[in-house]
């Protein structure tokens, strides 16, 4: 993967972050957001759409996450989710893949996560055409038991100085990885998750050269 690639940088947003000025943060530069889009099976993002729409204005790559809740019905939020991407107008073949935020268990086994992450996979594939990424941190998903799930492309969440993030065993690269939750980017107020594309990238699309995306 070419070292141009590599260096392309992105934020990841929610609500919390405020009001965004996505033409400053597109200045800075910044290639890609990913938006916090839903959370368990009730919960929208209040600044979803308007994120989405400012930052593809701006002509930044857009991507949409969901905060996994694994004790909640998988098939509601596979429902509520793919119901936002389409109110967005969600594209696979222009659009980033959507993820999955695996970073709670909230009482369930393992392997009951397990399950409910395997099957909502599955129904967003089914339904988008492409697999979903996983964001996770490498503590999290050992203590989880290393589940395979190398098919979907892998978001990593590890602040590290190392030049390369530590990732979990059932990988072999990452396509995100999220370097830091304390960065500073022009149009955003206070602190914001930082992102750079990694080593395996080219797992976000079978439909385009990565290149061509940015």
């Amino acid at each position: 993967m070419s070292t141009t690639v590599q260096n392309l940088t992105g934020i990841d947003v929610s609500h919390y972050q405020g009001d965004i000025n996505w033409q400053e943060v597109a200045a800075n530069p910044t290639s890609f957001a990913i938006i916090k889009a839903t959370q368990g099976t009730g919960f929208v993002d209040p600044m979803f759409q308007t994120n989405w729409q400012g930052a593809n204005a701006a002509g930044l790559r857009t991507g949409a996450y969901h905060y996994f809740m694994p004790e909640k019905s998988f098939l509601e939020q596979a429902d509520l989710l793919l119901t936002q991407l389409k109110a967005v107008g969600y594209d696979a073949s222009a659009d980033l893949p959507p993820a999955i935020d695996c970073e709670v268990m909230d009482g369930v086994s393992n392997a009951a996560y397990t399950f409910a992450l395997s099957s909502l996979v599955d129904i967003l594939r089914r339904q988008l055409g492409v697999s979903p990424m996983i964001y996770t941190a490498p503590a999290f998903w050992d203590a989880l038991g290393d589940p395979d799930f190398s098919e979907c492309p892998l978001w990593i969440a590890n602040y590290t100085s190392a030049d390369q993030p530590t990732l979990p065993g059932s990988w072999s690269g990452y396509a995100i990885w999220q370097y830091t939750s304390e960065g500073s980017v022009n149009g955003v107020e206070g602190n914001v998750d930082r992102n750079r594309l990694g080593n395996d990238v080219s797992a976000l699309t079978s439909a385009r050269r990565v290149l061509d995306w940015f």
